[in-house]
């Protein structure tokens, strides 16, 4: 009854927004649909475990996603839109359908059906790149669209090589799954084209090529849940799947290939950010970087496993909250490049005080959760004595922070012409994002 309720919400709003005349009704529709979508939460934790509901991974994607919607429909009430009746009716209906497909992936605990639902965010998710119907938008949504649509074709060559590794009794069930009959060959094989699939929609180097684009060309509301929830929805299958590696004494294969795909993202972040001048594509190569902190974390196993998920939960939150603070600079100056926009205190000071909370916490300074994972993940190098790894990330890490930190100076210092003021909304939905993720450090802590 539970799950029947939460995936005909979205049917039963798509039917209201036919009936509503006004653009501000469909944003409230959609801060309606937010609203309800997070009361799920408390029900789901109650039926935690329970067959066909879901697990403590799902429900902890779950409740960031619901969050991170929440705050978007709340930013987007108090936005100007420019598009019309139509077209935003189209965008409050994928936008819908996009977060109800996250959803199903969250709780499918069938490989198969994760596929499936992972497939239709990629579907939904392309058409609200597109919306804006520009031509930098719709080359970002193709390219989106045609490079995660051959990593989800190779994530399901390596569902069929996974049946292939079990000799009898074939199930995607993972609960089902009799690890100690698996084909070693045949296994590590699925593992590869499994990683390579769901890591393309991750965004994971070297096949992030779709990612800056799609970040930096989508709406700020798109931009901020591509970023913050859209991750999780391809990382839980892999951790599903390395679970039953580990069963089947593979863990250490899946382990390797997370470090070298983690250290690869983050040495690409670092490369390409110190080049560009387009903000919203600095902080989709800090996307990158954080993804591959995160596989880094994993890859280490022991400690650093809590220390991924607490990076997840930090990075979603105080990444959302940024693309929210960039779409406050995009109306400000009308331009996402950099070198175009200064002088943003004298402009907005809230805006700018809310970018740069948000910087500081991205780069894992106090009270953020980020400081706690990047702590752990970096005592468990040294633990194991990857001395060079860890020498390694800190050299990255400090490109990063100088880049990201230089960006920040550029934007906030100057003088601006004239002072301009932006709907409340604006700043209260980063502000909230970002408070949570500072509360969740400090007790983290």
């Amino acid at each position: 009854m539970l799950r029947t309720l939460l995936f005909a919400l979205p049917f039963v709003f798509i039917a209201l927004s036919f009936l509503i005349k006004k653009t501000r009704g469909l944003n409230w529709l959609v801060f309606a649909h937010a609203i309800i979508n997070l009361g799920f939460a408390l029900p789901l934790y109650l039926n935690l475990g329970k067959d066909g509901y879901i697990d403590k991974m799902g429900l902890f994607a779950f409740l960031i996603t619901a969050v991170i919607y929440l705050f978007v429909a709340l930013y987007t009430l108090g936005s100007e839109n420019q598009r019309k009746l139509r077209a935003n009716r189209l965008y409050s209906i994928f936008l819908m359908l996009f977060i109800s497909a996250m959803n199903a992936a969250f709780m499918a605990q069938d490989l198969s059906l994760i596929w499936i639902f992972v497939e239709t965010t990629t579907i939904f998710s392309a058409l609200l790149i597109s919306i804006e119907n520009n031509q930098k938008s719709i080359a970002a949504a193709w390219k989106y669209l045609f490079i995660c649509s051959v990593g989800i074709a190779l994530a399901f060559v390596g569902i069929l090589l996974f049946v292939l590794a079990q000799p009898t009794d074939a199930t995607l069930k993972f609960e089902l799954v009799n690890a100690a009959t698996l084909s070693p060959f045949w296994m590590k094989l699925s593992f590869v084209f499994i990683l390579i699939g769901f890591g393309t929609k991750i965004g994971l180097a070297p096949m992030h090529f779709w990612l800056p684009d799609a970040y930096s060309a989508a709406p700020t509301p798109i931009s901020a849940l591509l970023s913050g929830a859209l991750m999780n929805a391809a990382l839980l299958p892999l951790l599903r799947m390395e679970k039953i590696m580990q069963l089947a004494r593979l863990g250490h294969i899946a382990q390797d290939m997370y470090l070298i795909m983690g250290f690869l993202s983050v040495f690409v972040a670092a490369v390409f950010m110190m080049k560009t001048t387009d903000f919203k594509r600095i902080l989709a190569f800090s996307s990158i970087e954080n993804k591959g902190l995160i596989m880094i974390a994993f890859g280490l196993g022991g400690s650093a496993i809590g220390a991924g998920y607490m990076h997840i939960l930090g990075h979603s939150l105080i990444k959302a909250a940024l693309f929210l603070v960039g779409g406050n600079i995009l109306s400000l100056y009308d331009s996402k490049d950099s070198c175009q926009i200064s002088g943003l205190f004298s402009k907005n000071r809230n805006t700018a005080w809310l970018w740069l909370i948000g910087i500081v916490l991205i780069l894992g300074f106090p009270p953020s959760p980020i400081f706690i994972s990047k702590f752990f993940i970096f005592a468990s190098l040294l633990g194991k004595r990857y001395l060079i790894p860890f020498f390694t990330l800190l050299i990255l890490f400090a490109f990063i922070a100088y880049r990201m930190i230089s960006l920040s100076m550029g934007l906030c210092t100057g003088e601006s012409r004239a002072k301009k003021n932006l709907n409340i909304l604006r700043y209260l939905s980063p502000a909230l994002l970002l408070l949570i993720a500072a509360v969740m450090g400090i007790v983290g802590i």
